[in-house]
């Protein structure tokens, strides 16, 4: 390690001086793989009996990629590239929505069908977002959770469009609400949702679409599930690290 003498020092000692790394990933010729290893998969089955089904792949070349899927092989057919750090989940929200979360802090969207263009990028986890949950039924709803111990669901029609369609949410205006009641939550439901022991509307942004809080627990998260209709969620958070080393995992309703 080099050392060089402290400004200023008259007694001629050394310190040792900082070391910064630079990291980075050269790609492959071939840009159809991809040059880290996979986080995550999502399939999208054709509507028709005779169509094409696509498997996505998520990296933590911080990139997604579509491949064809046919009898005996997969062919890539398009690279989503917008995030800038590892892709951690991905899940199919609607017909042609793919919903990804990312180390990078972000949810991003995208229309599965087109080239690899992100559509919106969704802000709202303060540290790295490591789950995504889907409701197969309730085609706009998508719950993410990260390591910052924050769980969100979030409304993906609400969020895409512009403000004056998404501004109108309030904790007075519905009597439905994700407590773990069997009934399904329809769009205009979600967007009004009023708070209960364990979940509650944001009010405080100022601009822009926010999501449902999910409350109830403080630690990071890894592992989302929800019921085909959306108004069940589960989550497994990291509760403590044990003595020896060993991880306790806590399965919350």
């Amino acid at each position: 390690m080099h050392r060089v003498g402290s400004a200023g020092n008259n007694g001629n000692s050394n310190r040792p001086r900082k070391e910064k790394k630079l990291r980075y990933v050269l790609r492959d010729t071939d840009d159809t793989k991809h040059c880290a290893g996979i986080n995550c998969l999502a399939v999208l089955k054709s509507s028709v009996s005779d169509g094409c089904n696509y498997l996505f792949t998520g990296s933590r070349d911080g990139m997604l990629k579509r491949w064809a899927l046919d009898e005996d092989a997969a062919s890539c057919s398009a690279t989503f590239e917008s995030h800038v750090d590892w892709v951690n989940d991905a899940v199919i929200a609607g017909g042609n929505t793919l919903v990804s979360c990312s180390s990078d802090t972000t949810l991003k969207i995208w229309n599965c069908l087109s080239d690899g263009t992100c559509t919106s990028t969704l802000r709202q986890h303060s540290d790295y977002v490591t789950c995504l949950a889907a409701a197969e039924s309730n085609t706009n709803v998508v719950a993410s959770g990260g390591l910052g111990g924050e769980v969100f669901v979030w409304d993906i029609e609400a969020a895409v469009t512009p403000l004056s369609k998404s501004s109108d949410v309030t904790e007075d205006d519905s009597s439905n609400g994700i407590n773990g009641s069997a009934n399904s939550l329809s769009i205009s439901s979600l967007r009004t949702i009023s708070s209960s022991n364990s979940i509650a509307a944001h009010t405080t942004q100022c601009h822009g679409y926010v999501p449902i809080t999910a409350k109830g627990h403080k630690e990071s998260v890894y592992a989302l599930g929800m019921n085909d209709s959306g108004s069940l969620l589960s989550l497994v958070e990291l509760r403590r690290l044990c003595e020896f080393g060993t991880l306790e995992l806590v399965l919350r309703p």
